[in-house]
């Protein structure tokens, strides 16, 4: 091996691990950024009309990592920013990008913290700058084209507790379905097992709650079949999430596991059909 190829394949290791390749026959290509924001949660949906949706927005702290990422992907707009609940590591960020990103509407959960700070500054940043706002509840359908976004939960009336309350989407696309569990817990997976009305399937299934050790139950692992686990998560955090029970589980069932403290922003690409997979590190 020459030198000038060996240099090119650290290169390539380091940055992507593509999986699936993605043919042409299905639907234009949509990508899925599960962004590393550190401890935390964002997620960046661009479509192929050139639209794009946020759902979360990571914490305080990675704030000006984040909207660098927005920007190096070409995102000055927002057709929708979804908020799953008013923790600081899935909303903190939203005050370093929100003045930036025009937005055309702002949804979450309806829910009213009034002993939390965010919540409040969410609130008055919202009015200040004139945003549309909505608020998504179980069985509210958001349709982009061929994308399609079902609230899986929370159910009204709200519990009060942020986690239970958070909002749970899956997100399908031609015959491709991934489901975003936000911070919910156990008793969040039983409800969604429970009710046959609800679609849980998916080939890729972002981890409830960074993989702490109160969610992703066998019982609802069997229920949505992934093949692919997402877990967004920060470099040795002070929780010591991600699970050691929770991966075991995960792996034992062969799904292929990426985590954002290992492999950096998680982008899967889907015709609708096939999916592939690169990690992105900086």
């Amino acid at each position: 091996m020459t030198i000038k190829r060996l240099l090119l394949t650290v290169f390539v290791l380091s940055v992507f691990v593509p999986l699936i390749p993605i043919r042409s026959e299905g639907l234009p290509p949509l990508e899925i950024h599960f962004i590393d924001v550190g401890q935390g949660d964002a997620t960046l949906i661009k479509m192929p009309s050139g639209e794009n949706i946020l759902i979360d927005t990571g914490n305080l702290s990675a704030g000006y990592k984040f909207e660098k990422y927005l920007k190096d992907h070409g995102v000055l707009t927002l057709r929708a920013l979804i908020i799953t609940h008013m923790h600081p590591d899935h909303v903190g960020g939203l005050f370093a990008v929100l003045p930036h990103i025009e937005v055309q509407t702002v949804y979450d959960n309806g829910a009213v913290s009034s002993g939390n700070e965010f919540w409040h500054e969410y609130v008055n940043l919202i009015k200040e700058l004139r945003l549309k706002r909505e608020i998504l509840e179980a069985g509210v359908p958001l349709s982009f084209g061929d994308l399609k976004l079902t609230v899986l939960s929370p159910s009204k009336p709200l519990s009060g507790n942020l986690n239970v309350d958070s909002i749970v989407i899956r997100l399908s696309y031609g015959d491709v379905g991934v489901l975003l569990m936000a911070d919910a817990d156990g008793d969040v997976e039983k409800k969604l097992v429970e009710n046959r009305n609800v679609n849980l399937a998916g080939q890729v299934l972002k981890i409830g709650h960074h993989g702490a050790a109160d969610a992703t139950s066998e019982t609802f692992l069997d229920g949505v079949n992934p093949e692919i686990a997402i877990i967004s998560v920060g470099k040795n955090n002070r929780y010591g999430y991600p699970s050691t029970e929770i991966l075991k589980r995960i792996q034992n069932r062969g799904i292929r596991v990426f985590r954002t403290d290992v492999f950096g922003s998680i982008v899967i690409s889907t015709d609708g059909e096939n999916t592939g997979l690169k990690c992105v590190k900086e």
